[in-house]
């Protein structure tokens, strides 16, 4: 008790406020790991868009953590042969640069250990094969997939049709978007599970703002990824782009023979005599 009274009342505090600190700090790093890293990373749930990120500060220091999940672009073109060869086996799938505070992205590290520890024993869940969603993602829903995605048909909750700002190679002429990537290839990079994810939860800034209050239900998600699926799967489609332009250049030679033709034609009648 004599020892007890000895602790001086800035003593507890200085404890009470590292502690309320170090939670907040755990809780800082769920709510950003959620609404970040989820999208793309599992802990302890297997593969997504990208790794699983169970233990990954056993492999990293956290100074290369900082350093990748601040921009992993970046760091790929400094050479560091780590982050290039995670890009190589996850597709080349760039991680979209993140404005996010060394506390921050020590948060979120802080929160995958916290998880870890939280499962220790329990068996890791496996992840969800794409072969077991075959059925679901299916041909006979392409129809109503090719419709939403350029608008013929309106998403439930107001979203922009996805040519806004994609384009697919499926044989149509209405081309698409060019603010964002190509997705004739997203079903083979990604999987079901990768754009569903993505779809859930956008972790690219752009995509995240036009989807806020704009969620698609689950009967839209499986209609537009088995579009995305089937154009994937198209005999035209050679993973390269391009193709679509050898059809509009095919196009445009053939119209502009008709005019050629028609000018001569035209000048042939109106000669001097």
């Amino acid at each position: 008790m004599k020892n007890m009274k000895k602790v001086s009342p800035f003593a507890i505090y200085l404890f009470l406020f590292s502690m309320n600190f170090a939670l907040q700090a755990q809780n800082s790093g769920e709510e950003i790991f959620k609404s970040v890293c989820a999208a793309c990373h599992t802990i302890n749930k297997g593969r997504l868009v990208g790794p699983d990120l169970s233990g990954i500060y056993q492999v990293r220091n956290n100074e290369w953590l900082i350093s990748f999940i601040r921009s992993s672009q970046q760091f790929i073109k400094s050479g560091d042969t780590a982050a290039v060869a995670i890009y190589e086996q996850y597709n080349k799938i760039p991680m979209p640069d993140n404005r996010l505070t060394d506390e921050q992205i020590l948060g979120v590290i802080n929160y995958i250990k916290v998880s870890d520890q939280n499962v220790q024993g329990v068996a890791m869940k496996p992840a969800i094969s794409n072969d077991s969603l075959a059925i679901k993602f299916s041909s006979e829903y392409v129809p109503e997939g090719r419709a939403l995605f350029y608008g013929y048909t309106n998403f439930t909750d107001g979203a922009a049709p996805c040519i806004s700002c994609h384009n697919i190679k499926d044989q149509s002429f209405m081309g698409g978007g060019r603010l964002a990537l190509d997705l004739t290839g997203s079903y083979i990079k990604l999987g079901a599970v990768g754009i569903t994810a993505i779809i859930k939860n956008p972790p690219f800034p752009a995509m995240k703002t036009a989807m806020i209050n704009h969620d698609l239900k689950e009967d839209e998600i499986q209609a537009v990824i088995s579009l995305l699926k089937s154009a994937g799967e198209q005999k035209y489609y050679s993973g390269s782009p391009g193709s679509a332009g050898w059809i509009f250049f095919g196009f445009g030679l053939v119209c502009t023979l008709l005019l050629l033709v028609h000018i001569y034609i035209f000048y042939d009648r109106r000669r001097i005599p």
